[in-house]
């Protein structure tokens, strides 16, 4: 950053190299001045909230002292560094408490999600009331509205929640079985609710199942639009690529379209709820990863379903997927 009137003293080599270092030392000295409070205030957000509706459950003037969050510091502690890797961000309330209990106290403590949060729980139920509607609920309501009020209360929670393992784990299963809103509306809230944050700490067993009957997630990778006449191929492609074995977990183009033959009949009814309609089924053979899949009479109707539920299993229990999903969660936390 130069003063206004260099170029008009270009002649003078010294008194362009000291204005220089005399803009560059005055910008350094303000940088410093912004950046200390803003680090405190993002790493203390936790005890900071909005005003208006419901009472906010924390008190305010508990941000942070930079030095308490000097990196030499905080990473040094093990017990630091854990709360730093789990939460949304260290506090000084936190810290204290993870060093009081110890690690494997702290963790334990987060991993059970026991934290009563109830302050919470009622500040989003009062003032983001869409996130626990049901789907004929949601069905009339504005949709810009309903993912504003998903997305503050996301925000909120992951703010100010007590339980801050959950809030991350439910940020990365939310990238994991990522849903466009702006395709399937207020469907994506539903999913957040009963798939998502219900299973956030769960088994993933659970989870998988939960998304695969997910009308969010049907919708989303075009499975509603697939038939026995023309599978699609979206939803089949992804639970394999993005969901479980990953790109590199041994399937092949051809796995794809047998399970998308397998997956025929997964749908949706009414306004956003799981069907499985055996008129739309593929009752013949098929492979996937080298398991057959026998032909069967259409006469069986909705036990159809179990091919594709058994497709759950195999994928849940192939070695690829313990691989994937266990080095996204190292690389999510480390």
């Amino acid at each position: 950053i130069e003063p206004p009137d260099t170029a008009q003293r270009a002649g003078d080599p010294s008194e362009v190299g000291n204005d220089r270092r005399a803009a560059l030392k005055a910008g350094t000295l303000a940088l410093a001045g912004l950046l200390a409070p803003s680090v405190a205030q993002a790493q203390g957000a936790r005890k900071k909230g909005p005003t208006g509706g419901a009472p906010h459950p924390y008190t305010t003037g508990s941000t942070l002292d930079v030095a308490y969050i000097d990196p030499t510091s905080v990473w040094v502690s093990p017990e630091l560094r854990l709360v730093r890797r789990i939460t949304m961000g260290i506090t000084e309330t936190e810290g204290a408490l993870a060093k009081s209990i110890g690690y494997d106290a702290y963790l334990e403590r987060q991993l059970a999600a026991s934290v009563d949060d109830t302050a919470v729980t009622t500040y989003v139920s009062f003032n983001y009331p869409y996130t626990d509607l049901s789907v004929d609920a949601l069905n009339p309501l504005d949709s810009g509205q309903v993912q504003q009020q998903l997305t503050n209360a996301m925000i909120y929670r992951s703010a100010f929640s007590a339980n801050q393992l959950k809030e991350r784990m439910v940020e990365f299963w939310t990238d994991h079985f990522n849903i466009l809103f702006e395709k399937v509306g207020y469907l994506k809230a539903v999913d957040d609710k009963a798939v998502i944050r219900a299973n956030a700490l769960g088994n993933f067993y659970t989870l998988l199942r939960a998304s695969a009957h997910s009308v969010a997630m049907l919708n989303y990778l075009d499975q509603t639009a697939s038939t026995l006449r023309a599978p699609n191929q979206n939803y089949a492609r992804e639970i394999m690529e993005l969901h479980t074995l990953g790109v590199n977990g041994g399937y092949t183009q051809t796995d794809v379209a047998e399970l998308s033959r397998v997956l025929t009949g997964w749908t949706q009814a009414g306004r956003g709820n799981f069907l499985f309609n055996p008129t739309l089924h593929d009752f013949g053979a098929k492979v996937v990863l080298g398991v057959n899949v026998p032909a069967s009479s259409s006469g069986i109707g909705i036990a159809a379903q179990q091919e594709g539920e058994n497709m759950l299993t195999m994928l849940l229990t192939h070695p690829s997927t313990a691989t994937f999903v266990s080095t996204k969660l190292l690389k999510f936390f480390l």
